[in-house]
């Protein structure tokens, strides 16, 4: 059993968690004052999952020599296109039953060095945002888990879409959140429309 060795600020794909409980971790740390966010885009990150790197991981949780043949074939299984076999050397198949998990298990590495650094953090999938206190803090840490997912994981950050934001301008699992001060302090939450939320 795997999941136990996930992270509690990992929600996608997991039992009883689910994106309601993301959003409100995140507006947790709103509440404490984490007002700046990074929002880190992952291009592509089912298709470009490194298969030798993931293997290696596996054999942390999984001693079964059977198991992990299995998962190497299923990885290495390749797509029929047009009557020709495209034989895979990354990513996880497109919907496979177990493809979610292998994700989720790669990009446990990725909740573990965010725990080991200190951060404050809320992933679903590939969805993830970093919560700091300030732009200048934002913009380094978005430097350093750029640089760790493309040397450490060999996964491709989209530059354009990546960004050091507030909370009132970031999007999340198709909400916003942001907190008003004042006498009135109160954080809220708003659910974007369904083109706003793919932007």
């Amino acid at each position: 059993m795997i999941d136990p060795y996930f992270s509690k600020y990992s929600f996608g794909f997991r039992k009883e968690r689910s994106a309601h409980d993301a959003i409100k971790q995140a507006e947790k740390y709103i509440e404490e004052g984490y007002k700046t966010i990074v929002d880190c885009d992952l291009k592509n990150y089912f298709d470009m999952v490194n298969h030798q790197k993931l293997m290696v991981y596996l054999r942390e949780f999984i001693q079964d020599e059977i198991v992990l043949k299995l998962i190497w074939s299923f990885l290495r299984s390749g797509i029929m296109e047009q009557d020709v076999f495209i034989q895979s050397y990354k990513g996880t198949p497109q919907g496979g039953v177990i493809s979610p998990l292998l994700a989720n298990i790669y990009l446990n590495q990725l909740d573990r060095e965010l725990e080991k650094r200190g951060h404050r953090f809320v992933r679903y999938a590939d969805d993830f945002c970093i919560y700091v206190k300030t732009p200048r803090a934002g913009e380094r840490v978005l430097v350093s888990v750029t640089t760790f997912l493309e040397k450490k994981l060999k996964l491709t950050v989209n530059t354009d879409k990546s960004k050091v934001t507030t909370p009132g301008s970031a999007k999340f699992l198709g909400f916003t959140i942001w907190k008003t001060m004042g006498k009135s302090e109160a954080v809220h939450i708003r659910r974007l429309n369904k083109n706003s939320a793919n932007d």
